[in-house]
């Protein structure tokens, strides 16, 4: 988790994104990784309502779903903003 944490902080301050991390006791750990209204810039990633939608999964286990949100993450950057 640290890890990924200390990676999106650095990258938010020169690529804005938005980061929602909940956790209840029906959905488990829950993160969401987006970039708000951007659909238009990215039209083959996937979208909803208009944002970009680059992680959006839920897990019991927190620290793999740190872990799947990291990599997805940089999957992502790697796919459509030429690398982290």
């Amino acid at each position: 988790m640290n890890d990924f944490l200390i990676f999106f902080d650095d990258l938010r301050r020169r690529f804005p994104l938005h980061l929602e991390i909940s956790y209840n006791k029906t959905l488990d750990w829950t993160i969401i990784i987006y970039k708000k209204g951007m659909a238009h810039e990215y039209p083959n990633a996937v979208n909803k309502r208009g944002d970009v939608i680059i992680f959006h999964d839920s897990d019991i286990d927190m620290q793999l779903c740190f872990a799947k949100a990291h990599v997805a993450l940089k999957e992502w950057l790697n796919e459509f903003n030429d690398g982290y």
